[in-house]
């Protein structure tokens, strides 16, 4: 009750969360007489990990893509073959999207890169200004969706299972997302009588595909690699990174020596956040396991969840609750150590269990107080928040639906996971 209570109140004084984390636990630790020093070893522990170094590698490749000019020609390049068609516009926004997160492993960044350039475009061609604006933040919670996900290696490492397994997992429920949205775009702009594109030449088709070939290879080298067995996770996020670097400095030239020490300082601040969250988060997962909360939340919920249905639904419930107010990672690093030994109990996979928490977790990215997706498009479109959050509405009712398929339909997320070499 102290942890909690303690987290709880550092949270809402806005403490950074891994501030939060630590410090509550500590404070717990020191009343359950524990040698202080465990504090120390369990938060280096927690990073002392290959698996791990796959994140910061993944988030430097996604900021050298992201400067070296990719989400520009991704986005012509959806726009010249999808643009002309009904819908082509809003279909070519959520294309771009599912596009640039298999590039940057990022729900904001993916809505600030794609957002950005969208969201005005989708205004002049006379679509709602909330519609425009929600559309692309929805589309953006693709990012830690489509592998290679961040969220998801971090959900590999505390749950040890495979990253390789999770990454290939997570790509038809993306793409069943991505679907979804633009049917959706499709059924606005049908319905309101949009006027699409004119049809572009098959010049402009092939200059725009030639042009942003290199971002698409990129996802298909690092999945492929890590599909048959030529790379380890991290050894594919380091490929990533030299791959970004030879794109943006002799393919696309416009990465230059003072944006690449921008793009670095930024990535190792990124990088840093989210590293010392796990750090603290490992703690507070020791604690737990000390104290034997895990085991203790287990037969409690087994008690009230019978079934797997119903325990799906409780933690559905709770995950969309929590991602109102957690950041993706820290909430599979606290809540991952409470319900695994649950989903091992009732026989549910914990690749599919991994899929729905994501899912989960990027809605919650789209849902206010805290959504971060929403002060995301809130800066790019120059909307006020209020007015983000009211264009989001309809599509977290969307995504939401998503959810209970992928949730009940385990296949969706198995499918291709079961046909990775390890």
């Amino acid at each position: 009750m102290i942890l909690l209570i303690l987290f709880t109140v550092l949270l809402l004084l806005g403490v950074p969360i891994a501030i939060a984390i630590a410090l509550s636990t500590f404070v717990a630790i020191l009343q359950a007489g524990v040698p202080i020093d465990t504090l120390a070893r369990s938060m280096f522990s927690g990073v002392d990990s290959f698996s791990l170094m796959a994140i910061p590698f993944f988030v430097f490749a996604g900021d050298l893509m992201l400067a070296g000019g990719t989400s520009k020609r991704l986005i012509d390049f959806t726009k010249k073959w999808v643009g002309w068609t009904t819908g082509g516009l809003p279909i070519a926004g959520v294309l771009s999207s599912m596009f640039f997160a298999a590039l940057s492993g990022s729900s904001p960044a993916t809505v600030a890169a794609i957002g950005g350039i969208m969201i005005p475009s989708l205004k002049q061609a006379r679509f709602s200004e909330k519609f425009s604006v929600g559309l692309m933040t929805a589309a953006g919670s693709l990012g830690i969706i489509i592998p290679p996900s961040i969220t998801f290696l971090v959900y590999g490492s505390v749950a040890e299972v495979s990253i390789g397994k999770l990454f290939i997992a997570g790509i038809l429920p993306g793409i069943f997302i991505g679907l979804v949205l633009m049917v959706v775009g499709y059924i606005i702009a049908k319905k309101q009588g949009h006027t699409p594109d004119p049809r572009p030449t098959g010049k402009e088709l092939w200059k725009s595909t030639t042009s942003a070939i290199w971002g698409i290879l990129m996802p298909i080298i690092v999945l492929g690699g890590i599909y048959f067995g030529v790379f380890t996770p991290t050894e594919a996020a380091a490929v990533a990174i030299v791959y970004s670097m030879i794109v943006g400095f002799f393919i696309y030239k416009e990465l230059t020596v003072k944006t690449l020490f921008e793009v670095t300082k930024r990535s190792i601040v990124t990088s840093a956040m989210i590293m010392l969250v796990i750090s603290a988060s490992k703690v507070f997962s020791w604690y737990l396991t000390y104290e034997q909360i895990p085991s203790t939340v287990a037969s409690k919920m087994l008690e009230f969840a019978s079934t797997p249905i119903v325990f799906l639904i409780i933690v559905n419930i709770i995950l969309l609750i929590v991602g109102m107010f957690m950041d993706s990672s820290a909430a599979v690093l606290i809540l991952v150590p409470l319900f695994l030994p649950v989903v091992m109990e009732m026989g549910i996979d914990p690749i599919h269990f991994g899929v729905i928490m994501i899912v989960n977790l990027a809605i919650g990215m789209l849902t206010p107080p805290f959504g971060l997706n929403l002060f995301v498009a809130s800066g790019v479109s120059k909307m006020s928040l209020a007015g983000v959050t009211k264009g989001t509405l309809p599509f977290i009712a969307v995504l939401i639906a998503a959810l209970l398929v992928i949730t009940y339909v385990p296949q969706l997320s198995l499918f291709l996971a079961e046909f990775v070499y390890e």
